[in-house]
């Protein structure tokens, strides 16, 4: 089946750094691992455990998470 899909016409290997770069690349967090951010003032939202803030802090835990949650290159 693989054969077939590259031989669709105009379909391209990527290399791994452009696979990585495809939304959806990163890691799975696990079930139980909820973290979240602030969007402008108090408004809290559900974010990704493995990425930045969109204001570049780390995300904060939530409450009752038991996963790994830790942030690469620190702790969460």
């Amino acid at each position: 089946m693989l054969k077939n899909i590259l031989n669709i016409e105009g379909a391209q290997n990527l290399s791994k750094s452009e696979q990585k770069m495809l939304v959806g690349g990163g890691k799975i967090p696990p079930g139980n691992c909820k973290c979240f951010c602030y969007n402008g003032g108090n408004t809290k939202i559900s974010s990704s455990c493995f990425s930045y803030c969109a204001d570049g802090t780390i995300p904060g835990l939530e409450e009752g998470s038991t996963g790994n949650c830790t942030f690469p290159g620190g702790g969460a």
